[in-house]
């Protein structure tokens, strides 16, 4: 991966080119074993076949390796010409991104052409992306995953037992319960071939748990009952038919039927999902096995197991994950037998993705899967840690400060400061730098640069240094803002007439803290600015309390509304002085947070009753109140929580048509993306559903569930695609760009939102 580079990440899609290209290239008249050496030495596992010319004419794919050994499994003396696909897509030098994106979309890689076509560079779509589908269960992400719980024959012929397990299995955190059918004597013969000893005994017990056609239905009905999807291990193609017949979504392949390519094509026909264990076989078996699911387009998963019961932890070999990685492109699966549920959740971190373990009741019960089987609280410890560990595993191309860190990053870290007034044009020493908590400015990496460099402003003693303190540049006078909207930027007590110079804003937004709710007003105030005011009630309060008007808590209740009539009165003192003479929008966080998981849909019900009786309380006559909308995790002291309301469209129309007050929203961008990526939700469609109620606008970037307040374009928000919902609401909205840290520098972040913004023709 050190030659790969990152080209671009568009509408959440990744490529990487390759310009180091020598490991990727073979000319036509190259051995086979020069093409085994060539394959063996690049990532992607394509070769592309050059003429005398040094013209692309030919592909050479891990398929048409396998088609070149004979049926002993032994190398043909063959040329590369000879078994090169001379059918192939290609991209040229100038072709656009957007067409790159689209060939990635049908080919695992693509060589990009000179106008002689020779290949200049190889573009590969994201090396971790694997997807699969199932029925309703979805892998396209690294985090994702599938439980498997294999009942098998473990029901023993017991129809209620088995329905008892399917409920066992979903209760305790299984998506799919697995189920095993054969014909025996398409398998076995009938009783008149004698076996050895150890067939014997498995055909004796396979006779006398297995069930009818009928009752295996039965267990199938049962579990789309429940809300589980069923699946089935056909061991013969009259047991294939028979399920066929059902119409499962879906088979899994024993390992035993791995080099059964009869059965394989017969499953291939079906065109349905295919999950197939690896187990008894060896690198060959498994190739050849690949090349004939991916020659027919196959959606599968390849899982790695070892086919003893139970397997020694010594005999689990884990790390030949990654050499089934390298050799498809597939998901990868793990299907163990070895007690306990440990191993799976390591096979997890390694890349397993659909993770299959054996389930009972009872281990004491007879047959041999009943030893090395799961029980349902070892089920539910395996699909709980499975669940954290989902949430866990993050990004592995960077290291990347997460919300909580950056906000303990500013309050446990340092910065550069001035140790004593420098003008502008002065040279900075030494003495004139200090190291000091916060970390909100410069960080002091970058003390030796700062040093003996002109200031390109006047600094008083105590501010922080900021980056552009590196090198001597003008300021951007010009606001490019947005058109759309009133605008406005975020102020402090102690910055606003600093920013509102720099800016000259037509809205001002006071984010508060909870000391400013007890300072006077009128000893930092000391002019009106006519501009429109809005506040931004604290989000945390003194002895770590957070407003929550949803509480079952009558204290806790208690206290929110007082401190919200306090806001509401501020806010009050704020716009007299600031000489607005209208309402201001004041942006609270209703509360509707708990620490330990989601509430369920009743909970949430019920809680908003509670919020419907205890908004009447708070006093916010001569106020606009207005709601923010969350996200599925929000920070408070650093720390994850989970919020439960005004997350959802629905949920926050419930809300809003539940209680007798009016009250409107502030739509946070990057909390309602975050939530839309948790649930689901159709970001723009969340836009539409709730337009009507929106009076704020905190706009800022978001990437995946947890990663709030980036600058525009640095996170995933396809922000044109959404330009014509915000462009609808009505008149009198106001937007603010709400960067982490926008503020330092004076404002410099905000100011960069407000310029992309405009160039997007907000």
């Amino acid at each position: 991966m050190e030659e790969w580079k990152r080209i671009v990440k568009l509408n959440g899609k990744k490529m990487y080119y390759i310009n180091n290209i020598k490991n990727y290239l073979i000319n036509t008249d190259s051995n086979i074993s020069d093409i085994l050496k060539k394959h063996q030495a690049n990532e992607i596992k394509f070769i592309c076949v050059i003429n005398s010319s040094k013209q692309l004419v030919g592909i050479i794919s891990l398929g048409d390796i396998v088609n070149a050994l004979d049926e002993n499994g032994d190398i043909k003396n063959i040329l590369a010409s000879e078994i090169m696909n001379s059918t192939f897509s290609y991209a040229k030098l100038n072709d656009k991104k957007n067409t790159l994106i689209h060939l990635l979309e049908k080919h695992k890689f693509v060589p990009v052409l000179d106008r002689d076509k020779k290949v200049k560079l190889i573009i590969v779509g994201d090396p971790e992306k694997r997807e699969f589908v199932i029925g309703n269960h979805e892998i396209k992400n690294q985090e994702d995953y599938i439980l498997i719980a294999e009942i098998g024959n473990n029901h023993n012929g017991d129809l209620e037992r088995a329905f008892d397990l399917i409920r066992a299995a979903k209760i305790n955190g299984a998506d799919i319960a697995k189920f095993q059918m054969r014909d025996l004597n398409s398998l076995y013969g009938d009783d008149s071939i004698s076996h050895d000893l150890s067939t014997e005994y498995v055909i004796n017990l396979l006779k006398k748990v297995s069930f009818s056609n009928e009752d295996m239905y039965k267990c199938f009905d049962f579990c789309k009952k429940v809300g589980i999807t069923p699946l089935c291990t056909p061991f013969d193609l009259i047991s294939l038919e028979k399920l066929e017949q059902y119409g499962l979504e879906g088979y899994k392949v024993a390992s035993a039927d791995l080099t059964n390519h009869e059965l394989l094509l017969a499953l291939i026909e079906t065109k349905k999902p295919l999950i197939i264990s690896t187990g008894m076989s060896n690198d060959e078996d498994i190739d050849a096995a690949i090349s004939l699911l991916e020659e027919n387009y196959v959606n599968y998963v390849l899982c790695h197991t070892n086919s003893t019961y139970p397997t020694p932890f010594s005999d689990v070999h884990l790390n030949y994950i990654n050499n089934l990685k390298r050799r498809t492109q597939s998901v990868i699966g793990y299907s163990g037998h070895e007690r306990g549920w440990h191993i799976p959740l390591a096979a997890f971190t390694k890349g397993a993705q659909v993770i299959e373990k054996h389930f009972t009741l009872d281990k004491s019960l007879e047959g041999n899967d009943h030893k090395v089987s799961l029980l349902p609280d070892e089920l539910y410890e395996l699909s709980r840690c499975l669940s954290d560990l989902s949430q866990a595993l993050g990004i592995g191309y960077k290291r990347q400060l997460t919300q909580g860190e950056a906000t303990n990053k500013v309050a446990l870290s340092k910065s550069l400061f001035c140790a004593k007034a420098i003008n502008k044009g002065e040279v900075i020493t030494e003495s004139h730098v200090t190291i000091m908590s916060p970390g909100n400015g410069l960080t002091p990496r970058y003390i030796k640069i700062l040093i003996g460099g002109l200031s390109n402003r006047d600094i008083e003693t105590g501010q922080p240094f900021h980056s552009s303190d590196l090198e001597i540049r003008q300021r951007i006078e010009t606001i490019n803002a947005p058109k759309h909207f009133t605008w406005c930027i975020p102020v402090r007590h102690r910055d606003v007439y600093r920013l509102y110079e720099i800016f000259n804003p037509p809205a001002i937004e006071f984010h508060l803290s909870f000391k400013d709710l007890i300072i006077d007003d009128e000893k930092f105030f000391i002019k009106p600015l006519g501009c429109e005011v809005l506040v931004h009630a604290p989000e945390q309060f003194d002895g770590d309390f957070i407003i929550d008007l949803f509480s079952d808590d009558k204290n806790i209740v208690e206290k929110s509304i007082k401190l919200l009539n306090m806001v509401f009165n501020k806010a009050k003192k704020i716009s007299e002085l600031m000489g607005f003479e209208g309402k201001p929008k004041v942006v609270v966080n209703c509360g509707g947070h708990t620490t330990s998981d989601f509430l369920s849909d009743i909970e949430v019900k019920r809680m908003i009753g509670n919020f419907a009786s205890n908004l009447k309380k708070v006093d916010f006559s001569g106020c606009r109140f207005l709601a923010q909308t969350m996200p599925p995790y929000p920070w408070h002291f650093g720390g994850q929580s989970f919020h439960n309301q005004f997350t959802g469209s629905e949920n926050i129309k419930t809300i809003l048509n539940s209680i007798d007050v009016e009250i409107e929203l502030c739509l946070d961008t990057s909390h309602s993306y975050m939530w839309c990526n948790y649930s689901s939700e159709n970001f723009g469609q969340f836009i539409d559903k709730i337009s009507q109620y929106v009076a704020h606008i905190h706009i800022s970037d978001a990437a995946g569930e947890s990663e709030e307040g980036l600058q525009i374009g640095d996170g995933d928000i396809d922000f044109m695609s959404i330009l014509n919902s915000l462009s609808s609401l009505k008149n009198d909205v106001t937007l603010l760009p709400e960067i982490w840290q926008g503020h330092d520098n004076d404002g410099e972040g905000f100011r960069i939102a407000l310029d992309l913004l405009e160039k997007q023709g907000y």
